[in-house]
């Protein structure tokens, strides 16, 4: 990094020079495409993501058990009122009367063979539910890169700044220096001398101020991305191809094709779940009676069987919920349109700001060039006494402003042409 060390040097009984002492250890240059992939390895929602996938992987494999074979083990112990009877007198035959408590313990085995889909309209409708959270993950991390490219260039406005008044700062040195010699010499009165000190005063603060400015620009990247941008960084302006596309495909622009899909499968999930079901089964279980109900004794018994289950009536509870799909449905195409109005709204918008800071950058580089030569014109007055120093600043700062304006211009311009790549979903790939 480079260590920048600001101190003065005397020129004179009351003249302080602003200079820096520069001492190289490894200067870095930061780029918008190097902050937006640092984010994939600090970003904790890209933790989320996975964790998303882990709960994913787990619900699929709690669906899959509906696929294997259930065991239960149920004891029953009961009392009652009446029980069967057979008082047909018969002689010689005995036939005994069953208590009236029972008891019963039982391992119960059921194997689905057939479901009607609905175990596989779960699947997918799981596979479904994980394209939504996923998205929304997306969606998140998206916003949070366009907030990361908002402070980039940021930090690169105020560089910018910065070193546009660091070369006036030396720029009005001269002309300090200048007049300096002509105070000494008793040809300029040393009220000019002191108005450019004064001038020359706030353009450190001004430069102080962006410095400042700076740094919590580059705290809140830091958070966010986890690379750290020292004062001694060079932000790189990233210039990009002005796209010639205009479909949007942002992460929360796919959402909607997800929604339908969603809704759509689970439209298909009704279906499987009016399908009859068919299973087998089988219990083995100890108790008194066993099967034979005339017994009193504690038994073994066995029982091996198939099961057909159908809800045929349900009050047209699938139909509102079907009905209630087929609307949601139709919201979510309603929102895509308003979503795709405003996004292309905001792309044609994009387009006649960067055609427009095109022409505003070819304005400003004439600006400059006049003004260059009136500033020098006005340097040599000056240095010759015959204008004072207010006319020379009212030059020089119009010149200063004029190429912070014309570099703020092209900041602004790349700035414009990224925000349009966040706005159709492309990648920045510097």
């Amino acid at each position: 990094m480079i260590k920048v060390m600001t101190k003065f040097r005397v020129l004179g009984p009351s003249l302080m020079l602003l200079t820096s002492i520069i001492t190289l250890k490894g200067q870095e240059t930061v780029t918008l495409s190097g902050l937006l992939k640092g984010m994939e390895q600090w970003n904790r929602l890209y933790r989320v993501s996975a964790a998303t996938d882990t709960v994913y992987w787990l619900r699929k494999s709690n669906i899959k058990v509906n696929y294997f074979p259930k065991v239960e083990l149920n004891a029953e112990a009961t009392w009652q009122s009446d029980v069967t009877k057979v008082n047909i007198p018969m002689p010689g035959i005995s036939i005994p009367t069953p208590d009236n408590d029972n008891y019963k313990l039982t391992i119960d085995v059921s194997q689905l063979i057939w479901d009607g889909g609905a175990t596989k309209s779960l699947q997918r409708l799981d596979d479904e539910s994980r394209k939504l959270e996923q998205n929304k993950v997306e969606s998140e991390l998206y916003a949070q890169k366009e907030r990361v490219a908002s402070l980039y260039f940021g930090i690169l406005s105020i560089d910018m700044a910065v070193r546009q008044l660091k070369a006036m700062a030396v720029e009005l040195n001269k002309r300090i220096e200048e007049l300096e010699a002509g105070v000494n010499a008793g040809v300029v009165l040393e009220s000019s001398v002191n108005t450019l000190k004064a001038e020359r005063l706030r353009l450190e603060q001004s430069i102080d101020a962006n410095f400042s400015q700076r740094n919590g620009l580059a705290e809140s990247i830091y958070s966010l991305t986890g690379v750290k941008i020292d004062d001694s960084d060079q932000g790189a302006v990233p210039y990009l191809a002005i796209p010639n596309q205009d479909v949007c495909a942002r992460p929360d622009y796919k959402l909607f094709d997800l929604q339908n899909g969603y809704l759509t499968t689970a439209s298909g999930a009704l279906t499987s779940k009016q399908m009859p079901k068919i299973s087998a089964f089988v219990r083995v279980g100890y108790g008194k009676p066993g099967l034979n109900m005339l017994s009193n004794e504690f038994d073994s018994f066995a029982l091996v069987g198939a099961r057909l289950s159908w809800s045929i009536w349900d009050w047209n509870s699938t139909s509102r919920e079907r009905q209630t799909l087929k609307i949601q449905q139709n919201i979510v195409q309603y929102r895509r349109d308003v979503y795709r109005e405003g996004c292309n709204a905001q792309i044609s918008s994009a387009l006649a700001q960067i055609h427009s800071l095109q022409r505003q950058i070819q304005t400003d580089e004439k600006i400059v060039e006049l003004l260059e030569k009136s500033v020098k014109a006005s340097a040599s007055q000056l240095k010759n006494g015959t204008i004072t120093s207010s006319v020379y600043l009212s030059d020089f700062n119009s010149l200063l402003r004029a190429k912070i304006d014309m570099e703020f211009h092209k900041i602004k311009l790349s700035q414009e042409v990224v925000r349009l790549y966040f706005t159709l979903g492309m990648s920045i790939n510097e």
